[in-house]
């Protein structure tokens, strides 16, 4: 990924990797997203995935387990990965006075869904869909996630040597992809270049606090 500059004083922080991922490769027709709002408190119902799923913890703490491996706590701005198959045992907000926030999605074969429940949720759960990207049958079997900061009105480009799904993490972005109009986005907010070669411009759209952009890159 080359990386733009905006004056000669500003150094702009490279990407930095924070998870890869391994799965049997298999064909994408599309990445279903969801963005989650869990209550204080709230739990998860046991579940699990046809399609290996893979997302961001915006804000709070989450306490994961999956089948067959021991509970761990993902904590604000961390990367996880659902596996297709067992079943995710604990998907819990640990705050009992704050929300938690997380977006995932999926990359699903032709008419996959996005979860398959084990038992009925105990409370409502709040999910809003995020724009579908289509991947029109693209083969992944591997995931790679970075993490990359923006200073404050500073910006940075992407060129795509493979598919890429961004996701805004904090902050608000102004994208410009291939040289097109710019689009504003905030937290929460996703994008993706598909096409090897396609190429976006960052810019953080504050001049007082930075912003962080999570792509995951498939292959």
């Amino acid at each position: 990924m080359a990386q733009a500059e905006t004056s000669a004083e500003l150094t702009i922080p490279g990407p930095v990797k924070v998870m890869e991922v391994d799965f049997e490769a298999r064909p994408v027709a599309k990445a279903d997203f969801g963005y989650f709002r869990f209550v204080p408190g709230q739990v998860a119902p046991v579940h699990h995935h046809l399609a290996p799923a893979i997302g961001l913890v915006s804000s709070g703490r989450i306490l994961y387990q999956a089948e067959g491996e021991p509970a761990r706590i993902l904590n604000e701005g961390e990367a996880f990965y659902e596996p297709a198959g067992p079943s995710i045992l604990r998907f819990d907000n640990m705050s009992a006075t704050e929300s938690a926030v997380f977006i995932d999605f999926s990359l699903q074969r032709e008419g996959e869904p996005f979860i398959a429940l084990d038992e009925e949720p105990a409370q409502p759960i709040d999910r809003t869909s995020l724009p579908t990207i289509d991947l029109g049958g693209r083969t992944v079997g591997h995931v790679d996630v970075y993490s990359r900061h923006l200073p404050a009105s500073a910006s940075a480009e992407l060129t795509a040597s493979e598919p890429l799904i961004g996701i805004v993490a904090e902050g608000v972005v102004e994208l410009r992809l291939d040289g097109g109009e710019t689009t504003r986005l905030v937290e929460g907010n996703t994008f993706a270049l598909i096409e090897e070669g396609a190429s976006a411009e960052l810019g953080n759209g504050s001049s007082e606090v930075e912003a962080r952009v999570v792509t995951y890159h498939l292959r």
